[in-house]
């Protein structure tokens, strides 16, 4: 079969398409035909060996998330069958097969298509972890999502919305500011040229928001701190303005912020959000009360493109690949 692997972690220039053995499941475990797979900012950083969660050594095939029909089965899975749509966590996710859990695994109805499946795993599980398990959003608080265009962004600003939420949202471009207000964000901020900190509070009147994601880290983080009004939620996801993060203690212990940081993976809220990309998006998307964002769609011989524009922060919302 054909799949996207790393023979060294040099960045996105270092991946490749080889021919590969297809892989047998072993016990619990699906192997599914893939349709369509999501890209992920932690492909590109297991380009350059910041990421190491469900690596196993070089080379190594890229993708966490694919949506497709079950093709084998290990010993002890039940309740999925060949032939069945599914969508959900999987191993080696760009490439024409790919291995994944059973109990990770989740039904796809038939109005959903397999591109905009592909985009869901990843970035509802985080902003259903952040917003649902974690902050516990109410209807009518103001949520802030720093920053909003990419995947988890996008899908955080439509699930807060779902909820009864208030989103303000940031952006780089003009051109994404306004996407993200097609999005449904009730404000969006361009913090290249505005202050976030200030206009969030102005938006507030002064209170600041209930809620804050943070998805960049390093400066995103502490603009979080500053917006966030007293008893308030901050959430952190992920880390690509930086890993190393400085904050005013008094400011965190003063206003009785709570501060949560997500692995996604290892959360004890993992489960618990399977269950509501199940139970509430997954339906949702069906519907059309949720209308995932996808970039671009590309093949397997453009994943190191892709990755590339990633890494200068070029796309809104999710690159989807497809192993034709």
């Amino acid at each position: 079969m054909k799949a996207v692997r790393i023979h060294d972690q040099n960045g996105p220039n270092s991946v490749q398409v080889d021919d590969v053995e297809v892989p047998s499941p072993g016990s619990g475990e699906v192997r599914i035909k893939v349709r369509a797979a999501g890209m992920n900012n932690s492909d590109l950083q297991t380009t350059y060996g910041t990421y190491r969660v469900g690596y196993t050594g070089l080379p190594h095939i890229l993708g966490q998330e694919a949506a497709g029909e079950v093709d084998a089965v290990g010993e002890g899975v039940t309740g999925l069958v060949p032939g069945m749509r599914v969508v959900g966590h999987v191993r080696g996710a760009f490439a024409e097969m790919a291995m994944g859990s059973a109990n990770e695994l989740l039904p796809l109805p038939e109005q959903i298509s397999w591109e905009v499946a592909a985009s869901l795993p990843i970035a509802y599980l985080t902003a259903s972890m952040a917003l649902i398990h974690q902050a516990k959003l109410q209807p009518g608080e103001w949520v802030l999502v720093h920053p909003g265009s990419g995947g988890v962004g996008t899908a955080a600003i439509q699930l807060a919305q779902l909820l009864g939420g208030r989103a303000i949202a940031t952006a780089g471009t003009t051109a994404k500011v306004e996407r993200l207000r097609e999005l449904g964000a009730e404000q969006v901020l361009d913090y290249n040229n505005q202050d976030v900190v200030s206009e969030v509070r102005r938006i507030c009147g002064d209170t600041g928001v209930q809620v804050a994601l943070d998805g960049g880290g390093k400066v995103t983080l502490p603009h979080c701190l500053e917006a966030i009004a007293s008893h308030g939620r901050i959430v952190s996801y992920g880390y690509t303005t930086g890993i190393e993060a400085t904050l005013p203690l008094l400011k965190l212990i003063g206003r009785n912020v709570e501060l949560y940081g997500i692995g996604l993976w290892f959360n004890n809220d993992y489960q618990a959000s399977v269950d509501t990309l199940r139970d509430l998006v997954i339906p949702a998307v069906a519907e059309g009360k949720l209308q995932p964002v996808i970039d671009e769609v590309i093949g397997l011989a453009e994943v190191s493109e892709a990755l590339l524009r990633m890494e200068k922060r070029g796309i809104v919302g999710k690159i989807v690949v497809v192993p034709t």
